[in-house]
């Protein structure tokens, strides 16, 4: 009888991933969301009054859907525990002065990433696969906070995520998001737009449920084609015949959108309506995939699904200064996968001078994306965009039997943006526990990251007014994270 193959991922993430539940229980609240009405499930809120449109954010969320080893993503290559033989044997990433050792093998120095805590000064680097993160680090537009989370009494991927995106530990009964909370309390920049934010997934995202206006499109993670042509937000064509998922061929792509709207030409004043702002919105975002998109300040999208998404996401930004496409994105939520690594996160490969693998490869991706984004759109274009990177949980400070890490509690988040208080780790950092079963103990969750959201809904997106109401039960105490 052979063996089973090796799952990389725990079961539950990977049936998660399957029935794409978080997709589908935020795709419920839909219509509601594209007819801008207010479910009355949602938490009472109230208006601020309205701010000049010119000092918003676009606030862009990329999850890391998972769970990331963050001590490998920045990694405290002095702590005692990290560096003890028994930790991560094949996982450590040494010190950058290391010379005994390849520097390929060795973590990338940081300026200001020195935290004292309670048991010494413990130091931080990036992983060697993060290289293209040094340019918005050291320009001070790149926040690292280490040891964050919300929630830290479950190891459980639908726990998990179902709080990060409520913006709640131990949410049972709220099904909005704190994104989406923060949209319905909050006047749109551009009263007369049909769009106020998209959630990269085949459905809304919980993060953005209860939002109005807001679409989910699931195809802004496929190749755009060559530049200057955004052929994934255009509609359907021979070269991208899956625009919007309306799959089919190019010939009837036009037909079959006149068919929907017919369809719905019949029906009641609100289904009418939902419909009609829909294809107004695929009309509008047609417009922009016509005219293409050039990435300015030298910025290469790589080739990635979070390389596509991110440059279709800044083609969306650039549009919001087009008066003639009327439209005004605030908000867009990018699901990337693949960050449950229970087995060959990665081993360093003395030929090549570099560590190979699954999360090396994926930390390439991310490092990528993230800087041909701050070219572009914040560096080059100086837009007003803040850009939030989160995962569920860390993993355990040990390595397990198969070259992967367990389930863990605290990680890593990443802020960027212009107003970001960046070229920094931010972390309370009582060292490593000691105590290393087999599997390794856990990294304390020692900040909420609650308060850093907090704090960007209320310096970036000016929204400070509702903050009792997009983070129930809490109270946030600024980090000064951002101006």
């Amino acid at each position: 009888m052979s063996e089973a193959p090796q799952r990389l991922c725990c079961e539950e993430f990977e049936i998660l991933s399957r029935r794409r539940f978080l997709q589908v229980a935020g795709a419920g609240t839909a219509g509601a969301a594209i007819l801008g009405s207010v479910p009355t499930w949602m938490p009472r809120v109230a208006y601020a009054g309205s701010p000049p449109t010119d000092t918003r954010d676009v606030i862009v969320s990329i999850n890391l859907r998972g769970g990331v080893d963050g001590l490998s993503l920045c990694v405290p290559f002095n702590d005692p525990v990290y560096t003890s033989p028994q930790a991560r044997p094949n996982l450590r990433v040494f010190a950058p002065d290391d010379t005994t050792k390849p520097i390929g093998q060795r973590a990338l120095a940081l300026a200001n990433a020195r935290i004292t805590g309670g048991s010494g000064s413990f130091d931080f680097g990036l992983h060697p696969a993060m290289s293209a993160l040094l340019p918005a680090y050291q320009a001070g537009k790149l926040l690292i906070m280490h040891a964050t989370g919300i929630g830290n009494t479950s190891k459980s991927h639908f726990d998990a995520q179902r709080w990060l995106e409520n913006g709640l530990a131990s949410s049972p009964n709220i099904i909005t998001g704190w994104l989406g909370r923060h949209l319905a309390s909050s006047p749109p920049v551009n009263p007369a737009g049909t769009l106020r934010a998209i959630g990269v997934a085949d459905g809304l995202q919980r993060l953005l449920a209860g939002s109005p206006l807001a679409l989910a499109v699931s195809n802004l993670a496929t190749n755009p084609g060559p530049v200057p042509q955004l052929q994934n937000i255009a509609a359907v064509t021979a070269t991208a015949p899956s625009g919007y998922g309306l799959t089919g061929t190019s010939a009837t792509s036009d037909a079959r959108l006149n068919t929907l709207g017919q369809m719905f030409a019949g029906t009641p004043a609100p289904a009418a309506a939902a419909a009609a702002n829909t294809l107004n919105t695929i009309s509008r975002l047609n417009r922009i995939g016509e005219v293409g998109y050039t990435p300015a300040g030298g910025a290469v999208y790589p080739g990635s699904s979070l390389g596509y998404a991110l440059r279709s996401t800044a083609a969306l930004l650039q549009a919001n200064d087009d008066a003639t496409i009327n439209q005004f994105v605030e908000a867009v939520a990018i699901d990337i996968t693949g960050w449950d690594t229970h087995v060959s996160q990665f081993l360093f490969n003395p030929t090549l001078g570099a560590f190979t693998g699954t999360l090396a490869t994926n930390l390439t991706s991310l490092a990528q994306a993230l800087n041909a984004f701050f070219l572009d759109v914040i560096a080059a274009r100086n837009k007003r965009v803040t850009v939030v990177v989160i995962s569920e949980f860390g993993r355990r400070v040990g390595e397990n039997g198969t070259v992967g890490t367990e389930h863990g509690y605290g990680n890593v988040a990443l802020v960027m943006g212009s107003q970001v208080r960046g070229g920094r780790v931010l972390a309370t950092w009582p060292g490593l526990p000691s105590d290393l079963p087999p599997d390794g103990s856990d990294v304390q969750m020692t900040t909420d990251l609650r308060h850093a959201l907090a704090e960007i809904v209320s310096k970036r997106l000016r929204n400070g007014a509702n903050l009792a109401s997009i983070f129930p039960n809490f109270t946030p105490s600024f980090l000064n994270i951002c101006d």
